[in-house]
């Protein structure tokens, strides 16, 4: 997702000066699942909204991590895995870092680099949005094609923008 003027065509990528929040997806339009989520829910909730991971948030909206299909499933194959455990009984196979609201372009960049997503908190831990991978290649894609660095996008097949 990027800002609500570049999608409306009101903005080229190089008038923009780029910051994290300029990438932000805020947290109200962010699916996450609350620290007392079941597994089951979560399962249904990955599933429904077709995602692989998503934040996982206390009671006072902090990230507390993000859980993936990969760790639901490998909790399940447990033989005391079941749907009705918490998230916190959960093993997570890898860590998906946060970063600051403060944090400059190159700092969300590094972090991104590993990441689908990357949750951005304020200074008490609490989260203000994400930041897609997506939305940070999208804008490089049409920040390159504007300045004509990019070959025409051939019709058909594979040609598809990002």
């Amino acid at each position: 997702m990027t800002s609500p003027r570049m999608q409306a065509g009101y903005m080229r990528p190089s008038e923009v000066a780029v910051n994290l929040a300029f990438f932000l997806t805020p947290v109200a339009d962010v699916v996450w699942l609350p620290s007392s989520a079941r597994v089951g829910e979560a399962v249904d909730s990955l599933r429904h909204h077709g995602y692989s991971s998503v934040p996982v948030l206390d009671p006072q909206r902090r990230y507390v991590s993000a859980v993936t299909a990969r760790d639901l499933l490998s909790h399940l194959a447990l033989p005391e895995g079941d749907v009705s455990d918490r998230l916190d009984r959960v093993t997570r196979r890898a860590h998906t870092r946060a970063v600051g609201i403060e944090t400059d372009i190159r700092g969300l960049l590094a972090v991104a680099a590993d990441q689908n997503f990357v949750p951005v908190v304020d200074s008490r831990g609490v989260m203000m949005g994400i930041v897609t991978r997506r939305a940070i290649l999208t804008f490089c894609e049409r920040l390159l094609a504007e300045h004509g660095l990019l070959p025409p996008t051939p019709p058909g097949p594979g040609g598809d923008k990002l």
